[in-house]
Protein backbone atom coordinates (compact mmCIF):
# COMPACT_ATOMS: atom_id res chain seq x y z
CA UNK A 1 0.00 0.00 0.00
CA UNK A 2 1.18 3.27 -1.00
CA UNK A 3 1.55 5.94 1.41
CA UNK A 4 -1.17 8.21 -0.54
CA UNK A 5 -3.51 5.01 -0.04
CA UNK A 6 -2.58 4.74 3.88
CA UNK A 7 -3.17 8.51 4.73
CA UNK A 8 -5.89 9.85 1.85
CA UNK A 9 -4.77 13.68 2.87
CA UNK A 10 -0.88 13.37 2.37
CA UNK A 11 0.29 16.11 0.07
CA UNK A 12 3.59 16.19 -1.98
CA UNK A 13 6.77 17.66 -0.64
CA UNK A 14 6.54 20.47 -3.35
CA UNK A 15 3.35 21.27 -2.18
CA UNK A 16 3.69 21.57 1.84
CA UNK A 17 6.67 23.47 1.05
CA UNK A 18 4.61 25.74 -1.12
CA UNK A 19 2.01 26.16 1.64
CA UNK A 20 4.42 26.85 3.96
CA UNK A 21 6.09 29.59 2.03
CA UNK A 22 2.81 31.50 1.32
CA UNK A 23 1.11 30.59 4.32
CA UNK A 24 -0.60 34.26 5.58
CA UNK A 25 1.56 34.33 8.96
CA UNK A 26 5.16 34.56 9.65
CA UNK A 27 6.73 31.11 9.82
CA UNK A 28 10.31 30.73 10.75
CA UNK A 29 12.70 28.02 12.46
CA UNK A 30 15.54 29.13 14.82
CA UNK A 31 18.52 27.27 16.66
CA UNK A 32 18.15 27.35 20.27
CA UNK A 33 21.06 29.53 21.11
CA UNK A 34 20.97 33.06 22.14
CA UNK A 35 20.24 35.05 19.22
CA UNK A 36 17.43 32.54 18.02
CA UNK A 37 19.71 32.35 15.09
CA UNK A 38 17.30 31.55 11.74
CA UNK A 39 17.55 28.52 10.09
CA UNK A 40 13.93 29.01 7.78
CA UNK A 41 11.91 31.56 7.39
CA UNK A 42 8.38 31.33 5.07
CA UNK A 43 7.71 34.81 2.64
CA UNK A 44 5.18 35.81 5.13
CA UNK A 45 7.94 35.98 7.59
CA UNK A 46 9.90 38.03 5.78
CA UNK A 47 7.66 40.57 4.11
CA UNK A 48 5.80 41.40 7.49
CA UNK A 49 9.12 42.94 8.27
CA UNK A 50 9.57 44.51 5.06
CA UNK A 51 12.07 42.53 3.51
CA UNK A 52 11.99 40.56 -0.25
CA UNK A 53 13.44 37.61 0.98
CA UNK A 54 16.13 36.18 2.40
CA UNK A 55 18.66 37.36 1.10
CA UNK A 56 17.48 41.05 1.26
CA UNK A 57 17.06 40.31 5.14
CA UNK A 58 20.99 38.86 5.50
CA UNK A 59 22.05 42.04 3.88
CA UNK A 60 20.78 44.15 6.27
CA UNK A 61 21.74 42.01 8.98
CA UNK A 62 18.88 40.34 10.00
CA UNK A 63 19.58 36.97 11.06
CA UNK A 64 17.88 35.87 14.44
CA UNK A 65 14.18 35.59 15.38
CA UNK A 66 14.70 38.27 18.58
CA UNK A 67 16.69 41.03 16.04
CA UNK A 68 14.06 42.95 15.70
CA UNK A 69 12.14 43.32 19.65
CA UNK A 70 11.81 46.49 20.43
CA UNK A 71 9.68 48.39 23.08
CA UNK A 72 10.50 48.67 26.88
CA UNK A 73 9.36 44.63 27.54
CA UNK A 74 12.53 43.55 24.99
CA UNK A 75 14.84 42.34 27.65
CA UNK A 76 12.08 40.93 29.30
CA UNK A 77 10.86 38.75 26.25
CA UNK A 78 14.31 37.43 25.45
CA UNK A 79 14.58 36.28 29.44
CA UNK A 80 11.40 34.38 29.07
CA UNK A 81 12.18 32.99 25.25
CA UNK A 82 15.88 31.63 26.88
CA UNK A 83 14.20 30.14 29.98
CA UNK A 84 12.75 27.82 27.81
CA UNK A 85 16.05 25.96 27.49
CA UNK A 86 16.26 25.29 30.82
CA UNK A 87 12.62 24.72 31.68
CA UNK A 88 10.58 21.96 30.93
CA UNK A 89 7.79 24.15 29.10
CA UNK A 90 8.33 23.48 25.31
CA UNK A 91 6.40 26.70 24.47
CA UNK A 92 5.70 30.04 25.16
CA UNK A 93 3.28 32.34 23.79
CA UNK A 94 4.13 36.48 23.97
CA UNK A 95 2.91 39.42 22.97
CA UNK A 96 5.73 41.98 21.28
CA UNK A 97 6.89 45.17 19.60
CA UNK A 98 8.58 44.56 16.53
CA UNK A 99 10.39 46.84 14.37
CA UNK A 100 10.59 46.45 10.44
CA UNK A 101 13.23 47.63 7.53
CA UNK A 102 11.52 51.35 7.55
CA UNK A 103 11.98 51.91 11.31
CA UNK A 104 7.75 51.44 11.50
CA UNK A 105 6.62 49.70 14.63
CA UNK A 106 4.40 46.77 14.88
CA UNK A 107 2.59 44.25 17.31
CA UNK A 108 3.15 40.67 17.00
CA UNK A 109 1.67 37.40 18.62
CA UNK A 110 4.70 35.24 19.46
CA UNK A 111 4.34 31.64 19.54
CA UNK A 112 7.16 29.35 20.02
CA UNK A 113 7.59 25.53 20.44
CA UNK A 114 10.68 23.66 21.06
CA UNK A 115 11.36 21.07 19.15
CA UNK A 116 13.49 18.30 21.21
CA UNK A 117 15.93 16.19 18.16
CA UNK A 118 19.26 15.73 17.34
CA UNK A 119 19.80 19.50 16.32
CA UNK A 120 17.14 21.11 18.80
CA UNK A 121 15.31 24.41 17.10
CA UNK A 122 12.00 26.32 18.36
CA UNK A 123 9.62 26.65 15.50
CA UNK A 124 8.51 30.04 15.32
CA UNK A 125 4.96 31.67 14.29
CA UNK A 126 4.52 35.04 14.03
CA UNK A 127 0.72 36.81 13.64
CA UNK A 128 0.38 40.84 12.87
CA UNK A 129 -1.62 41.75 15.78
CA UNK A 130 -1.56 45.30 15.18
CA UNK A 131 -5.24 46.21 14.49
CA UNK A 132 -6.04 44.20 17.39
CA UNK A 133 -3.57 46.24 20.02
CA UNK A 134 -4.71 49.55 17.98
CA UNK A 135 -8.50 48.71 18.99
CA UNK A 136 -7.85 47.58 22.49
CA UNK A 137 -5.23 50.83 22.84
CA UNK A 138 -8.66 52.86 22.07
CA UNK A 139 -10.82 51.11 24.16
CA UNK A 140 -8.43 51.53 26.65
CA UNK A 141 -8.33 55.07 26.31
CA UNK A 142 -11.91 55.21 26.00
CA UNK A 143 -12.32 53.62 29.56
CA UNK A 144 -9.81 55.81 30.71
CA UNK A 145 -11.37 58.95 29.75
CA UNK A 146 -14.64 57.90 31.07
CA UNK A 147 -12.78 57.00 34.49
CA UNK A 148 -10.61 60.42 34.01
CA UNK A 149 -14.37 62.24 33.82
CA UNK A 150 -15.58 60.33 36.58
CA UNK A 151 -13.11 61.42 38.79
CA UNK A 152 -13.19 65.05 37.98
CA UNK A 153 -16.98 65.04 38.63
CA UNK A 154 -16.49 63.16 41.58
CA UNK A 155 -17.79 59.88 41.09
CA UNK A 156 -16.86 55.81 41.39
CA UNK A 157 -17.48 53.68 38.77
CA UNK A 158 -18.25 49.88 38.63
CA UNK A 159 -19.59 47.47 35.86
CA UNK A 160 -22.14 44.80 37.34
CA UNK A 161 -22.43 41.49 35.66
CA UNK A 162 -26.13 40.72 35.41
CA UNK A 163 -25.84 36.82 35.29
CA UNK A 164 -22.97 36.20 37.53
CA UNK A 165 -23.90 38.90 40.25
CA UNK A 166 -20.17 40.42 40.10
CA UNK A 167 -19.11 44.13 40.26
CA UNK A 168 -16.23 44.75 38.59
CA UNK A 169 -14.65 47.68 40.39
CA UNK A 170 -12.54 50.80 39.15
CA UNK A 171 -9.01 51.60 40.73
CA UNK A 172 -10.44 54.43 42.69
CA UNK A 173 -13.58 52.07 44.02
CA UNK A 174 -11.37 48.93 45.14
CA UNK A 175 -9.43 51.16 46.71
CA UNK A 176 -12.13 52.10 49.05
CA UNK A 177 -13.49 48.47 49.21
CA UNK A 178 -9.97 46.88 49.42
CA UNK A 179 -10.45 44.77 46.44
CA UNK A 180 -11.46 44.89 42.37
CA UNK A 181 -14.05 42.03 41.99
CA UNK A 182 -16.89 40.98 44.35
CA UNK A 183 -18.82 38.41 43.59
CA UNK A 184 -22.51 37.61 44.67
CA UNK A 185 -22.52 41.67 44.81
CA UNK A 186 -26.17 42.94 46.26
CA UNK A 187 -26.50 40.21 48.95
CA UNK A 188 -22.88 41.14 49.91
CA UNK A 189 -23.35 44.93 50.69
CA UNK A 190 -26.62 43.98 52.28
CA UNK A 191 -25.04 41.60 54.69
CA UNK A 192 -22.25 43.76 55.22
CA UNK A 193 -24.23 46.45 56.21
CA UNK A 194 -22.92 48.65 53.38
CA UNK A 195 -26.62 49.45 52.82
CA UNK A 196 -28.10 51.70 54.95
CA UNK A 197 -31.48 50.33 56.72
CA UNK A 198 -33.54 53.18 55.32
CA UNK A 199 -32.63 52.45 51.53
CA UNK A 200 -32.91 48.52 51.88
CA UNK A 201 -36.25 49.10 49.88
CA UNK A 202 -35.23 51.14 47.27
CA UNK A 203 -31.68 49.21 47.11
CA UNK A 204 -34.03 46.12 46.22
CA UNK A 205 -36.07 48.15 43.76
CA UNK A 206 -33.09 48.75 41.42
CA UNK A 207 -31.82 45.35 41.16
CA UNK A 208 -35.34 44.10 40.27
CA UNK A 209 -35.65 46.75 37.92
CA UNK A 210 -31.57 46.12 36.09
CA UNK A 211 -31.88 42.25 36.60
CA UNK A 212 -35.49 42.53 34.20
CA UNK A 213 -33.78 45.19 31.66
CA UNK A 214 -37.33 46.74 31.12
CA UNK A 215 -35.26 50.01 31.87
CA UNK A 216 -32.35 50.71 29.92
CA UNK A 217 -30.86 53.38 32.27
CA UNK A 218 -31.68 54.97 36.08
CA UNK A 219 -30.92 56.03 38.93
CA UNK A 220 -31.56 56.08 42.81
CA UNK A 221 -30.85 57.80 46.44
CA UNK A 222 -29.48 55.70 48.46
CA UNK A 223 -27.59 55.55 51.81
CA UNK A 224 -24.44 53.88 51.98
CA UNK A 225 -21.22 53.35 53.91
CA UNK A 226 -17.90 53.14 52.01
CA UNK A 227 -14.55 52.29 53.50
CA UNK A 228 -14.00 51.37 56.63
CA UNK A 229 -16.68 49.32 59.43
CA UNK A 230 -16.41 52.60 61.41
CA UNK A 231 -17.41 54.90 58.09
CA UNK A 232 -20.71 57.00 58.56
CA UNK A 233 -23.35 56.56 56.51
CA UNK A 234 -23.56 59.17 53.40
CA UNK A 235 -25.99 59.13 50.84
CA UNK A 236 -25.02 59.08 47.14
CA UNK A 237 -26.74 59.28 43.73
CA UNK A 238 -26.44 55.75 41.83
CA UNK A 239 -26.93 56.39 38.08
CA UNK A 240 -26.88 53.01 36.11
CA UNK A 241 -26.92 52.32 31.62
CA UNK A 242 -27.78 48.39 30.86
CA UNK A 243 -25.56 46.98 28.05
CA UNK A 244 -27.42 43.97 25.82
CA UNK A 245 -27.03 41.18 24.05
CA UNK A 246 -28.12 40.61 20.83
CA UNK A 247 -31.54 38.93 21.74
CA UNK A 248 -31.58 42.32 23.85
CA UNK A 249 -31.68 40.76 27.24
CA UNK A 250 -29.42 42.82 29.57
CA UNK A 251 -25.76 41.26 29.73
CA UNK A 252 -24.39 43.98 32.03
CA UNK A 253 -25.25 47.17 33.73
CA UNK A 254 -22.02 50.38 34.43
CA UNK A 255 -22.66 52.00 37.26
CA UNK A 256 -21.55 55.45 39.05
CA UNK A 257 -21.81 57.20 42.25
CA UNK A 258 -21.60 60.41 43.68
CA UNK A 259 -21.62 61.63 46.85
CA UNK A 260 -24.76 63.81 47.55
CA UNK A 261 -24.89 64.22 51.19
CA UNK A 262 -25.09 67.56 51.84
CA UNK A 263 -27.32 68.43 48.34
CA UNK A 264 -29.67 65.77 50.22
CA UNK A 265 -29.75 67.37 53.25
CA UNK A 266 -30.25 70.65 52.00
CA UNK A 267 -32.99 69.04 49.94
CA UNK A 268 -34.19 67.74 53.12
CA UNK A 269 -34.32 71.50 55.21
CA UNK A 270 -35.80 72.94 51.90
CA UNK A 271 -38.94 70.27 52.30
CA UNK A 272 -38.93 71.09 56.29
CA UNK A 273 -38.32 74.98 55.12
CA UNK A 274 -41.95 74.13 53.02
CA UNK A 275 -43.48 72.40 55.97
CA UNK A 276 -42.46 74.84 58.16
CA UNK A 277 -44.02 77.85 56.10
CA UNK A 278 -47.17 75.99 54.96
CA UNK A 279 -48.11 75.67 58.59
CA UNK A 280 -47.40 79.67 59.72
CA UNK A 281 -50.37 82.07 59.81
CA UNK A 282 -50.07 83.62 56.36
CA UNK A 283 -50.44 87.41 57.52
CA UNK A 284 -47.68 86.94 60.06
CA UNK A 285 -45.04 85.72 57.55
CA UNK A 286 -44.00 86.04 54.21
CA UNK A 287 -41.73 84.25 51.68
CA UNK A 288 -39.36 85.16 48.94
CA UNK A 289 -37.67 83.13 46.33
CA UNK A 290 -34.66 84.62 44.28
CA UNK A 291 -32.47 82.94 41.64
CA UNK A 292 -29.09 83.95 43.06
CA UNK A 293 -27.52 82.84 39.89
CA UNK A 294 -29.45 84.93 37.51
CA UNK A 295 -30.22 87.83 39.91
CA UNK A 296 -34.24 88.17 39.84
CA UNK A 297 -36.94 87.74 42.20
CA UNK A 298 -38.99 84.53 41.57
CA UNK A 299 -41.18 84.07 44.03
CA UNK A 300 -43.93 86.27 46.40
CA UNK A 301 -45.71 84.82 49.35
CA UNK A 302 -47.53 85.92 52.54
CA UNK A 303 -49.40 88.71 53.85
CA UNK A 304 -46.34 89.69 56.07
CA UNK A 305 -45.93 92.21 53.27
CA UNK A 306 -47.41 94.25 50.13
CA UNK A 307 -46.43 93.04 46.62
CA UNK A 308 -43.48 94.62 45.55
CA UNK A 309 -44.48 97.53 43.00
CA UNK A 310 -42.89 97.35 39.06
CA UNK A 311 -39.05 97.92 39.57
CA UNK A 312 -37.20 98.63 36.56
CA UNK A 313 -35.51 94.73 37.69
CA UNK A 314 -36.57 92.75 40.17
CA UNK A 315 -33.43 91.87 41.12
CA UNK A 316 -31.92 91.20 44.41
CA UNK A 317 -30.20 94.46 45.22
CA UNK A 318 -33.43 96.70 43.80
CA UNK A 319 -36.26 94.35 45.79
CA UNK A 320 -34.12 94.63 49.40
CA UNK A 321 -33.42 98.63 48.31
CA UNK A 322 -37.25 99.02 48.31
CA UNK A 323 -37.48 96.44 51.45
CA UNK A 324 -35.36 98.45 53.46
CA UNK A 325 -36.52 102.37 52.52
CA UNK A 326 -39.91 101.11 53.30
CA UNK A 327 -40.71 98.45 55.79
CA UNK A 328 -37.53 98.76 57.96
CA UNK A 329 -36.53 100.64 61.17
CA UNK A 330 -33.75 102.95 60.57
CA UNK A 331 -31.73 101.90 63.29
CA UNK A 332 -31.80 98.41 61.80
CA UNK A 333 -31.51 99.12 58.41
CA UNK A 334 -27.52 98.88 58.24
CA UNK A 335 -27.68 95.04 59.77
CA UNK A 336 -30.70 94.43 56.92
CA UNK A 337 -28.79 95.51 54.16
CA UNK A 338 -25.23 93.80 55.15
CA UNK A 339 -26.84 90.36 56.14
CA UNK A 340 -29.23 90.38 52.76
CA UNK A 341 -26.25 91.44 50.49
CA UNK A 342 -26.02 89.08 47.25
CA UNK A 343 -22.34 89.06 47.13
CA UNK A 344 -22.36 87.95 51.07
CA UNK A 345 -24.36 85.72 50.62
CA UNK A 346 -22.81 83.90 47.33
CA UNK A 347 -19.52 83.54 49.05
CA UNK A 348 -21.56 81.91 52.26
CA UNK A 349 -23.04 79.34 49.71
CA UNK A 350 -19.59 78.51 48.13
CA UNK A 351 -17.91 78.57 51.71
CA UNK A 352 -20.80 75.98 52.34
CA UNK A 353 -21.58 78.63 55.29
CA UNK A 354 -25.47 79.27 56.31
CA UNK A 355 -26.34 82.85 57.31
CA UNK A 356 -27.06 83.18 61.10
CA UNK A 357 -30.67 84.53 61.72
CA UNK A 358 -31.59 88.31 62.42
CA UNK A 359 -34.20 90.11 64.09
CA UNK A 360 -35.74 93.58 62.98
CA UNK A 361 -38.42 96.11 63.55
CA UNK A 362 -40.92 95.61 60.97
CA UNK A 363 -43.27 98.77 60.08
CA UNK A 364 -46.59 97.81 59.88
CA UNK A 365 -49.89 99.20 58.68
CA UNK A 366 -50.68 100.81 61.95
CA UNK A 367 -47.66 103.06 61.97
CA UNK A 368 -46.36 100.08 64.30
CA UNK A 369 -43.18 98.50 64.34
CA UNK A 370 -43.25 94.88 65.01
CA UNK A 371 -40.33 92.53 65.61
CA UNK A 372 -39.56 90.37 62.54
CA UNK A 373 -37.09 87.20 62.14
CA UNK A 374 -35.53 86.67 59.26
CA UNK A 375 -34.07 83.92 58.01
CA UNK A 376 -32.01 83.15 54.86
CA UNK A 377 -31.58 79.06 53.05
CA UNK A 378 -29.72 78.50 50.14
CA UNK A 379 -30.07 75.67 47.69
CA UNK A 380 -28.64 74.51 44.50
CA UNK A 381 -31.64 74.94 41.94
CA UNK A 382 -32.50 70.89 41.23
CA UNK A 383 -32.56 71.68 37.51
CA UNK A 384 -29.57 73.50 36.83
CA UNK A 385 -26.54 74.86 38.26
CA UNK A 386 -28.07 78.09 39.83
CA UNK A 387 -28.23 78.80 43.09
CA UNK A 388 -31.40 79.53 45.12
CA UNK A 389 -32.22 81.97 48.07
CA UNK A 390 -35.74 81.19 50.10
CA UNK A 391 -35.79 84.10 52.44
CA UNK A 392 -38.75 83.07 55.13
CA UNK A 393 -40.08 86.24 57.46
CA UNK A 394 -41.79 85.76 60.71
CA UNK A 395 -43.91 88.00 62.91
CA UNK A 396 -42.59 87.32 66.72
CA UNK A 397 -43.43 90.47 68.07
CA UNK A 398 -45.12 89.37 71.18
CA UNK A 399 -42.63 87.43 72.11
CA UNK A 400 -39.74 89.32 71.50
CA UNK A 401 -41.35 92.06 73.73
CA UNK A 402 -41.65 89.31 76.37
CA UNK A 403 -38.00 88.69 76.13
CA UNK A 404 -36.93 91.63 75.92
CA UNK A 405 -39.23 92.85 79.44
CA UNK A 406 -37.80 89.98 80.99
CA UNK A 407 -34.31 90.86 80.05
CA UNK A 408 -35.18 94.63 81.51
CA UNK A 409 -36.08 93.08 84.35
CA UNK A 410 -33.43 91.18 84.92
CA UNK A 411 -31.15 94.46 84.65
CA UNK A 412 -33.13 96.67 86.19
CA UNK A 413 -33.80 97.59 89.78
CA UNK A 414 -37.52 96.82 90.35
CA UNK A 415 -38.25 99.88 92.62
CA UNK A 416 -36.03 102.91 90.76
CA UNK A 417 -36.23 101.18 87.24
CA UNK A 418 -32.34 102.40 86.60
CA UNK A 419 -29.74 99.37 86.49
CA UNK A 420 -28.68 96.95 89.03
CA UNK A 421 -25.62 96.66 90.33
CA UNK A 422 -24.48 93.79 87.70
CA UNK A 423 -25.77 95.58 85.06
CA UNK A 424 -24.27 98.53 85.66
CA UNK A 425 -20.83 96.85 86.52
CA UNK A 426 -20.58 95.29 82.92
CA UNK A 427 -21.88 98.64 80.87
CA UNK A 428 -19.15 100.31 82.69
CA UNK A 429 -16.59 97.95 82.19
CA UNK A 430 -17.48 98.15 78.47
CA UNK A 431 -17.19 101.62 78.55
CA UNK A 432 -13.76 101.45 80.14
CA UNK A 433 -12.51 99.06 78.13
CA UNK A 434 -14.09 99.39 74.33
CA UNK A 435 -14.44 103.19 74.62
CA UNK A 436 -11.60 105.95 73.20
CA UNK A 437 -8.08 105.40 74.29
CA UNK A 438 -8.03 109.47 75.31
CA UNK A 439 -11.62 109.81 76.85
CA UNK A 440 -11.54 110.84 80.54
CA UNK A 441 -14.80 109.38 82.37
CA UNK A 442 -16.25 109.78 86.29
CA UNK A 443 -17.55 107.27 87.97
CA UNK A 444 -19.80 108.78 90.93
CA UNK A 445 -21.34 106.87 94.45
CA UNK A 446 -23.68 108.93 96.22
CA UNK A 447 -25.89 107.70 98.95
CA UNK A 448 -29.13 109.84 101.19
CA UNK A 449 -28.04 111.56 104.14
CA UNK A 450 -29.41 109.76 107.56
CA UNK A 451 -31.58 107.68 105.06
CA UNK A 452 -32.84 105.46 108.20
CA UNK A 453 -33.87 108.31 109.85
CA UNK A 454 -35.97 109.20 107.29
CA UNK A 455 -37.71 105.56 106.84
CA UNK A 456 -38.11 105.51 110.79
CA UNK A 457 -39.67 109.16 110.77
CA UNK A 458 -41.78 109.11 107.54
CA UNK A 459 -42.31 105.04 106.94
CA UNK A 460 -40.67 103.17 104.24
CA UNK A 461 -43.58 104.27 101.85
CA UNK A 462 -41.95 107.19 101.94
CA UNK A 463 -38.26 106.19 101.63
CA UNK A 464 -39.22 104.61 98.55
CA UNK A 465 -40.99 107.99 97.48
CA UNK A 466 -37.36 109.36 98.20
CA UNK A 467 -35.54 107.27 96.18
CA UNK A 468 -37.99 107.33 93.06
CA UNK A 469 -37.39 111.56 93.38
CA UNK A 470 -33.41 110.78 93.48
CA UNK A 471 -33.89 108.86 90.11
CA UNK A 472 -35.83 111.12 88.24
CA UNK A 473 -33.85 114.06 89.08
CA UNK A 474 -30.87 112.00 88.06
CA UNK A 475 -32.35 111.54 84.93
CA UNK A 476 -33.95 114.44 83.77
CA UNK A 477 -29.97 116.42 84.66
CA UNK A 478 -28.12 114.02 82.92
CA UNK A 479 -26.71 113.07 79.67
CA UNK A 480 -29.11 110.27 78.09
CA UNK A 481 -25.60 108.40 77.48
CA UNK A 482 -24.65 108.53 81.25
CA UNK A 483 -25.47 105.11 83.25
CA UNK A 484 -27.26 105.17 86.62
CA UNK A 485 -27.36 102.64 88.59
CA UNK A 486 -28.92 101.87 92.22
CA UNK A 487 -26.10 99.24 94.34
CA UNK A 488 -29.04 99.12 96.90
CA UNK A 489 -30.50 100.67 99.95
CA UNK A 490 -30.11 104.29 99.06
CA UNK A 491 -27.25 103.85 97.80
CA UNK A 492 -26.55 104.95 93.73
CA UNK A 493 -24.09 104.87 91.40
CA UNK A 494 -23.44 107.36 87.93
CA UNK A 495 -20.85 106.97 85.42
CA UNK A 496 -20.40 110.45 83.85
CA UNK A 497 -18.61 110.29 80.04
CA UNK A 498 -16.19 112.51 78.55
CA UNK A 499 -15.34 114.68 81.54
CA UNK A 500 -12.98 117.55 80.42
CA UNK A 501 -12.02 118.13 83.79
CA UNK A 502 -11.79 117.97 87.27
CA UNK A 503 -13.04 121.66 87.55
CA UNK A 504 -16.12 120.86 85.53
CA UNK A 505 -17.18 117.53 87.39
CA UNK A 506 -16.91 119.23 90.27
CA UNK A 507 -19.71 122.07 89.12
CA UNK A 508 -21.93 119.40 87.99
CA UNK A 509 -22.13 117.51 91.01
CA UNK A 510 -22.65 120.25 93.35
CA UNK A 511 -25.51 120.91 90.68
CA UNK A 512 -27.10 117.40 91.17
CA UNK A 513 -25.92 117.82 95.29
CA UNK A 514 -28.11 121.22 94.94
CA UNK A 515 -30.94 119.46 92.40
CA UNK A 516 -30.93 116.65 95.20
CA UNK A 517 -31.25 118.84 98.54
CA UNK A 518 -34.92 119.27 99.72
CA UNK A 519 -36.26 120.23 102.83
CA UNK A 520 -39.46 118.38 104.26
CA UNK A 521 -39.66 120.31 107.44
CA UNK A 522 -38.79 122.49 109.64
CA UNK A 523 -36.34 120.49 111.29
CA UNK A 524 -35.83 117.53 108.05
CA UNK A 525 -34.07 118.26 105.38
CA UNK A 526 -33.06 115.27 102.17
CA UNK A 527 -29.59 115.61 100.91
CA UNK A 528 -27.10 113.17 99.20
CA UNK A 529 -23.48 113.08 99.59
CA UNK A 530 -21.12 112.17 96.56
CA UNK A 531 -17.44 110.61 96.08
CA UNK A 532 -16.38 110.03 92.83
CA UNK A 533 -13.08 109.19 90.93
CA UNK A 534 -11.56 109.63 87.92
CA UNK A 535 -10.88 107.27 84.85
CA UNK A 536 -8.07 106.55 83.78
CA UNK A 537 -5.92 108.50 86.18
CA UNK A 538 -7.29 106.68 89.32
CA UNK A 539 -7.90 103.16 87.76
CA UNK A 540 -8.20 101.57 84.50
CA UNK A 541 -10.86 99.22 85.39
CA UNK A 542 -14.25 99.00 87.36
CA UNK A 543 -13.40 97.21 90.02
CA UNK A 544 -10.38 99.84 91.25
CA UNK A 545 -12.55 102.82 90.49
CA UNK A 546 -15.15 101.31 92.46
CA UNK A 547 -13.20 100.77 95.35
CA UNK A 548 -11.60 104.62 95.45
CA UNK A 549 -15.10 106.34 94.68
CA UNK A 550 -16.33 104.48 97.96
CA UNK A 551 -13.52 105.90 99.73
CA UNK A 552 -14.50 109.33 98.08
CA UNK A 553 -17.66 108.84 99.77
CA UNK A 554 -16.29 108.45 102.83
CA UNK A 555 -14.44 111.58 102.97
CA UNK A 556 -17.54 113.41 101.76
CA UNK A 557 -19.51 111.58 104.87
CA UNK A 558 -16.78 112.50 107.40
CA UNK A 559 -17.09 116.20 106.11
CA UNK A 560 -20.08 116.46 107.69
CA UNK A 561 -22.16 115.25 104.25
CA UNK A 562 -24.30 116.82 101.60
CA UNK A 563 -21.08 117.37 100.00
CA UNK A 564 -18.74 116.83 97.29
CA UNK A 565 -15.43 114.74 97.63
CA UNK A 566 -13.06 113.65 94.34
CA UNK A 567 -11.33 111.34 94.88
CA UNK A 568 -7.03 111.94 95.85
CA UNK A 569 -4.61 109.57 97.45
CA UNK A 570 -4.29 111.68 100.67
CA UNK A 571 -7.67 110.09 101.59
CA UNK A 572 -7.96 107.35 104.11
CA UNK A 573 -9.74 104.23 103.04
CA UNK A 574 -12.97 103.62 105.42
CA UNK A 575 -13.30 101.02 107.74
CA UNK A 576 -16.06 99.42 108.66
CA UNK A 577 -16.50 96.48 111.31
CA UNK A 578 -18.20 93.79 110.62
CA UNK A 579 -20.31 94.69 107.77
CA UNK A 580 -21.81 97.72 109.68
CA UNK A 581 -24.00 100.00 107.87
CA UNK A 582 -23.39 103.87 107.09
CA UNK A 583 -26.05 106.17 108.45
Amino acid sequence: MSQNERNPFAISAQLRDRILLDMPCGLCAARQDEKLTLVFANESFYRMFGYTGAAEAVADGFTGALDRLTGSACGTIKRKVMSLLSSKEDTVLLETQQKKRDGSIFWAMLHLSRVRNDDPVFVCAYMDISEQKKVEEELRFREEEYRIVAIQNNKLVFRYDIASGTAYLSQELAAVFQESVIEDAPSRLERAGIVGTCSLDAFHDLYATIRSGVVPSGHAVLQLKLGSATAAYEWYHITYSLIYREDQTPAQAVFSLQNVSEQHEREVAYKRWEQTYAAMSKDKTAYLEFDLTQNRLELQKGGLIDRFPPLNEQTMENVMRYFVDHWVFPEDRELFRNYTARDRLLASYFRGVTPEKIEYRHLRENGRYDWIRFSIQMLPDPYSANVRASLLLRDIDARKREELLLQDRLRTDSLTGVLNRSAFAAEADTVFTEGQPAAKHALVMLDVDHFKQINDCFGHGFGDRVLIRVTETLRSALRADDLIGRLGGDEFLVLLKNVPQQEVLQTRLNYLRELLFQRVSEDKIISCSFGAAIFPCDGAGYEELYRKTDIALYAAKNAGRNCVRVYNDSMNPPITLFGEERT
